[in-house]
């Protein structure tokens, strides 16, 4: 069976896009590892596409898998010879962890922030959380500063277990800083950081299929956001990040994902950010890493993968893009309420 045919049968069973490539991808990633999460982390291929190319994979006769660990037979390994795949090789740098970003003055606030984010509340499936380390938090922080959009600036936060706000916070360089959350948990949780410390953080409780209040709308510098990964609840969430930008100048902060998002959805989004108004200025690719959760075997994920096993708190393998916008005209984004299920669409492996 050629590669491009396996493609084809895991985007028949998966329902969700997969090329020839991924097909490389994976098997280049196995090559590098044999542990199922390091294989995903490393393969950037959509989880469950992933799973279903596993399965086609085995079927062939190229994979093996048990506890955990998952490998190439020989016939594999004469595959990946004759297409000349290779094992997979990730650069990333010990220092800056991937993110190509010095913390500079957010270092300075590193241990206050520490202190504080350990006793946030744990991410909930319900809500679709999962948030990301506190290197990653930090230095988001630290590139935005460097662009410009902290100091002296207002910056709304929508949707926020990462803790943003605080780490923005805490710097008393933003003249305001506001944070949203639907999880009434995180509010009290950000709303107490914010008494207890003396900053200038609002919090509010709002949930993002709606709208977001008028006296929140135009109002803002820049927003940070890190939307669910389908795709109308991730346009969504950034529909309302740039509703509530002042004009051309203004930016935007999102996180998007391989591991729920393919290329073809990716596609999709940078045309709609683009005709929007919006402009990307920058694209750093892995910049998060995600702490794990607490749920991963309710996650719809979980009985699709042929070898299971629970990773480690620590273990990163769920990473995201950060990706940088700047409005150049008045932009236009639909704002309608958005109804129903915003979490699950073909791709999503975590809900």
């Amino acid at each position: 069976m050629e590669l491009h045919e396996i493609a084809q049968a895991a985007a028949s069973s998966s329902q969700t896009p997969v090329q020839e490539r991924d097909v490389e991808r994976l098997l280049s990633a196995i090559l590098a590892s044999d542990d199922v999460w390091r294989v995903l982390d490393l393969s950037d291929v959509p989880v469950m596409a992933a799973c279903e190319l596993l399965q086609e994979l085995h079927r062939q006769g190229w994979v093996e898998w048990n506890d955990g660990r998952v490998w190439l037979t020989p016939a594999g390994k004469k595959v990946c010879q004759s297409h000349g795949i290779c094992p997979a090789v990730e650069l990333r740098c010990a220092c800056c962890e991937g993110s190509g970003v010095e913390l500079g003055p957010m270092a300075e606030v590193a241990s206050a922030f520490s202190e504080l984010a350990a006793d946030r509340p744990q991410a909930l499936q319900e809500y679709d959380q999962g948030f990301v380390n506190e290197r990653s938090a930090l230095s988001r922080a630290a590139f935005m500063w460097s662009k410009g959009d902290v100091a002296g600036r207002e910056i709304l936060v929508l949707g926020d277990d990462d803790l943003l706000s605080v780490a923005l916070s805490l710097t008393g360089a933003p003249k305001r800083v506001v944070a949203l959350d639907i999880d009434p948990r995180i509010v009290d949780f950000l709303t107490w950081i914010a008494r207890d410390r003396r900053l200038a953080l609002d919090v509010v409780h709002h949930d993002l299929r709606y709208p977001l209040p008028p006296e929140l709308t135009g109002d803002f510098d820049a927003f940070v956001c890190d939307p669910t990964e389908s795709l109308r609840g991730f346009l969504a969430f950034a529909w309302r990040g740039v509703s509530s930008l002042r004009g051309p100048g203004c930016a935007g902060y999102l996180g998007l994902t391989r591991r729920e998002a393919s290329l073809t959805k990716w596609r999709h989004i940078q045309q709609e950010l683009l005709e929007s108004g919006t402009v990307i200025t920058d694209l750093r690719d892995d910049f998060h890493a995600y702490e794990n959760w607490s749920y991963f075997e309710r996650m719809v994920a979980w009985e699709k993968l042929p070898t299971r096993r629970v990773p480690e708190r620590d273990e990163a393998w769920y990473r995201s893009a950060l990706i940088r916008l700047e409005v150049l005209k008045e932009p236009r984004c639909p704002q309608e309420e958005l109804a129903g299920d915003m979490f699950d669409d073909a791709e999503a492996a975590t809900t």
